[in-house]
């Protein structure tokens, strides 16, 4: 899993850009995605304050950006912009993203078979967990290279982000 994404070309200015845009608004900007084929710009906000956005807010960033779209010639002419927040289920992307996180309940994809990954330290685990590579658990540390994760009240394991796939919230409903 890339933990800090490389942005680069108009992604990148897009990102900087949004940055400024939202922060002027008041809100944070939690994630933003350039699809460069269908020229899409989706933009992922939260208030500070509850973590969420909702459409008021969402309607806010969106007029916020029409005059910076208007002026900028390096903007796309046929742009689509969706500004949203980054929902319940929220992707985990970035180390923010797992900081924010901590204490909460996340679904974790691995790109290997949980014993794969574990090696040794695996051999304590039930065998239907050995060959997972998705699950729920708690996420309890985070640190530059991984994360600790509690898989019930007994047993935690520390993985690495090159073994993430993916990582989203999994609140209980």
């Amino acid at each position: 899993m890339e933990v800090e994404k490389k942005r680069t070309g108009i992604e990148l200015k897009l990102y900087e850009v949004a940055c400024e845009v939202v922060a002027e608004v008041g809100y944070s900007l939690y994630d933003l995605e350039y699809i460069n084929g269908s020229k899409t710009l989706k933009v992922f906000i939260e208030d500070e304050n509850t973590g969420t956005a909702v459409i008021e807010d969402c309607i806010k960033v969106d007029h916020a950006f029409s005059p910076v779209f208007e002026e900028a010639d390096w903007v796309p002419e046929e742009i689509t912009l969706e500004v949203s927040s980054p929902g319940m289920f929220r992707p985990l992307k970035t180390l923010e993203h797992f900081h924010k996180a901590k204490g909460e309940r996340v679904a974790i994809h691995l790109t290997k078979e949980f014993s794969k990954v574990m090696g040794d330290s695996a051999n304590d685990l039930e065998k239907k967990l050995k060959k997972a590579k998705n699950f729920i658990c708690d996420l309890k540390e985070v640190r530059d290279d991984g994360l600790t994760l509690d898989l019930d009240d007994e047993f935690s394991v520390t993985i690495n982000f090159n073994d993430i796939k993916k990582a989203n919230l999994e609140p209980e409903i």
